[in-house]
């Protein structure tokens, strides 16, 4: 079992288990592991498996190019606890088992760990379980994992880190009444396919606006040198948004809440 955990800014985003012997990277959405960024290309990688059924990363000709512990690789085999780095974003690499947990060091200190979440029906039944419902019913709750969603894609598990979703800022846009959750660190506004939010207007290109997640807050930033924003009536390149925010993009209008 290959387990990969994506991380931006040392953050974790996603933790991913897979058992198949080949896995893409990239930007878009049909990709085994899909990073929705612009730094990332369409089809950036590859990994691989060879005869000895160890993995080998492939970069794809990728604009931006693929890193493997710092150094530009086209071709190389990974070991547990290599970092691979595409654009902004780093995928550990580890070996490992179903149902283990993820403890890796990479990022601020020690990540919180996140599990692979197994079905209760995955649970055996067990002669002596089978009379006692409090001891089957606690070997359940043992083996369900807080805070983990499991969404079986071909071959493998997706798991995604729920620790932010208890309050989930969103972007309501008030000419559709349609509401963006901002679930992400770093999500892109635009004409593009794919963008996260899609806008349109004079000017407005792919990626024309991003929504970054800093330390400090979230960052609102015009990315095109012939394009603006509009927060509260004035024009700005880059805003760390507030409560109650008026933004005006093209000819869309949004509103920042931080408590979704």
């Amino acid at each position: 079992m290959a387990k990969f955990v994506v991380y931006f800014n040392g953050e974790p985003l996603k933790t991913y288990e897979f058992d198949e012997p080949v896995i893409s990277i990239g930007r878009l959405p049909e990709n085994t592991i899909s990073i929705a960024n612009m730094g990332v290309s369409r089809r950036h990688a590859k990994i691989e498996e060879d005869a000895d059924r160890k993995y080998v990363l492939a970069d794809l000709n990728s604009l931006n190019g693929t890193f493997v512990n710092g150094k530009r690789v086209k071709k190389i085999a990974i070991n547990s606890g290599d970092k691979i780095t595409i654009g902004k974003y780093t995928i550990v690499y580890e070996e490992s088992r179903l149902g283990e947990k993820v403890s890796s060091n990479y990022g601020q200190g020690i990540s919180p760990q996140v599990s692979v979440d197994i079905p209760v029906s995955a649970v055996p039944d067990v002669p002596s379980m089978k009379t006692d419902v409090h001891s089957r019913k606690k070997l359940q709750a043992e083996v369900q994992v807080e805070n983990s969603a499991v969404k079986p894609p071909t071959g493998g598990y997706q798991v995604q880190d729920n620790r932010d979703n208890l309050i989930v800022p969103v972007f309501i846009e008030t000419n559709k009444h349609v509401v963006y959750k901002i679930d992400k660190s770093f999500l892109t506004i635009g004409s593009g396919d794919e963008d996260d939010i899609f806008i349109t207007g004079f000017m407005i290109g792919a990626g024309q606006i991003t929504l970054e997640k800093r330390d400090e807050g979230i960052y609102i930033v015009a990315n095109k040198l012939m394009g603006k924003i509009k927060v509260n009536g004035k024009a700005c390149r880059s805003h760390l948004l507030q409560h109650k925010d008026r933004i005006e993009v093209g000819a869309s209008t949004f509103r920042f809440m931080e408590n979704g």
